[in-house]
């Protein structure tokens, strides 16, 4: 028997982990700024983001966070209903 996933499930997995990891770029770049644009010049395979680096404020952290969640929701909302459906072939 196959197993069909739950999509209200995969999709609160996938926010709360979106959320999580979010978090925790929030807080890295406020208490080590340098540190992680390097990291993100490496991730992008060498590409200068320090041009893109700009002053952020609490509300567009939380702005930002809120609008990754809901993207990360829709997306494991996606993968669970193309998985679902996939499944069936």
């Amino acid at each position: 028997m196959e197993h069909k996933l739950n999509t209200i499930k995969v999709a609160n997995s996938l926010a709360v982990t979106t959320a999580v990891v979010y978090l925790v770029c929030i807080i890295a770049v406020w208490i080590a700024p340098g540190i992680t644009t390097t990291i993100g010049n490496y991730l992008l395979h060498g590409v200068d983001v320090s041009r893109l680096v700009v002053t952020r404020t609490f509300s567009y952290s939380l702005t930002s966070l809120i609008i990754g969640t809901i993207v990360g929701w829709l997306t494991g909302a996606l993968f669970a209903a193309v998985y679902n459906k996939l499944r069936q072939f």
